[in-house]
């Protein structure tokens, strides 16, 4: 298996291990489920859980349609903090 060093700084390492403790995993293993996610050419499992819960006229493939067009979506999905 291939390794990675990173140099983050203390607030978002602070952040890090937090997110990582809340999902009960090691930094390595949350940092490379994002990465793994986020290489994928699929919506992440955890995307499902926010369906139903928006109000929207679109319907549900327009909405997939738009999500899959618009590359800076992913700006736009509040990290954990």
């Amino acid at each position: 298996m291939a390794q990675l060093a990173i140099y983050l700084d203390e607030d978002t390492a602070s952040r890090l291990d937090a997110a990582a403790r809340k999902a009960g995993k090691s930094r390595s293993a949350w940092v490379r489920e994002l990465v793994s996610e986020r290489l994928e050419d699929r919506l992440p499992d955890w995307w499902f859980d926010l369906l139903g819960t928006l109000e929207d006229d679109r319907t549900s493939d327009e909405i997939i349609r738009d999500i899959r067009n618009d590359s800076d979506q992913h700006e736009r999905i509040p990290h954990v903090r």
